[in-house]
């Protein structure tokens, strides 16, 4: 079975004539004719049917041509990635992150490129933090940014990245006067936090507790993004991992630092076995860069540490928080 095939029977479906294929396809009548037959024969199955003038498809056709527009667009795409190989673009640069470093840093560091230094596709697919790392892993992404855990057999960090979680609150709000928030300022407030059960929410959870605040009534959302659209939105006030809130901002919605350290790590995997293209390692460089220049706190880690004692540390540190009056006042 040739492409040439597919084409032709495709050409037949769409037009619903083997005359109209022909005058299409600028072949003959009886060859159009010929090529369905013995597509026909090699499949076993019918895939036209006459009404009148016309040709439909029979059952078996109609499912035929789901597969055969699915295996030629695959064809095509083929072709246009062997075509941008040929002039030097390479392979398509497949990138896992969470949403926050996804929409907060890597549109900018992509920015940063000549843009013929770009493959002819990049995806960059969101996953959650806990998802990035096994997408690496997995194959399905040449590199992946996301917070920890990062530790996953078979992979590299290659960075590691420390900043303080922030609040965010809403223009207005007396909040917002502080150049740093208390905590217990949190104290009776509607408050935005995370549905995610583990590190960032039981951490904030953890301080919240051990400084005897208890927020007001709770909204809970698994995406900062949708933490910060509910602050402005609704006047309600969060505490947010630093990413989103200097890397997207929003108007109506400012960041302020807390008074205690609560420590949010993150970072960029790559798969050990297979070095990165300098495409990939250049990406990373962008996207530090970019971090570097919004998150006023931010620490580059040694990633050869062990990556699960940053992670007991963070939770150490949410037990027994320390004082932060390092931070500028700034605003999303």
């Amino acid at each position: 079975m040739e492409t040439r095939d597919l084409q032709t029977f495709l050409a037949v479906a769409e037009t619903g004539s083997i005359t109209k294929a022909a005058v299409l396809l600028e072949r003959s009548q009886p060859s159009v004719t010929r090529t369905i037959q013995e597509l026909e024969a090699k499949l076993g199955f019918s895939l036209l049917q006459r009404a009148g003038r016309r040709v439909m498809l029979s059952d078996e056709g109609v499912a035929f041509e789901e597969e055969a527009r699915r295996v030629l667009n695959s064809l095509s795409g083929l072709a246009a990635r062997a075509r941008a190989i040929a002039a030097g673009k390479g392979r398509t640069l497949h990138v896992a992150a969470t949403s926050a470093i996804a929409t907060g840093l890597i549109p900018a560091a992509l920015a940063e490129f000549a843009a013929e230094k770009l493959p002819a596709e990049i995806q960059i697919a969101q996953y959650l933090p806990n998802m990035v790392a096994q997408e690496v892993g997995s194959g399905g992404a040449e590199i992946g940014f996301s917070s920890m855990p990062l530790d996953v057999p078979g992979l590299d960090v290659v960075r590691l990245y420390r900043a303080n979680d922030v609040a965010a609150l809403p223009e207005g709000d007396p909040l917002a006067e502080h150049d740093v928030v208390p905590l217990s300022a949190f104290a009776g407030r509607r408050f935005v936090t995370m549905l995610d059960p583990g590190r960032f929410q039981r951490q904030v959870s953890q301080i919240m507790e051990a400084k005897g605040v208890r927020p007001g009534p709770l909204i809970r959302t698994n995406v900062s993004y949708s933490a910060l659209r509910l602050v402005q939105k609704t006047g309600v006030v969060s505490i947010i991992d630093p990413v989103s809130a200097y890397g997207v901002t929003l108007p109506g919605v400012v960041i302020r630092p807390i008074d205690v350290a609560v420590p949010f790590y993150w970072g960029a995997v790559a798969t050990a076995a297979r070095p990165l293209r300098p495409l990939a390692a250049q990406l990373i460089e962008e996207v530090e860069k970019e971090a570097l220049r919004l998150i006023p706190d931010l620490e580059i880690l040694d990633p050869a540490r062990n990556v699960q004692a940053r992670d007991r540390q963070a939770s150490a540190a949410a037990r027994s928080p320390s004082s932060n009056q390092a931070h500028h006042r700034g605003s999303a």
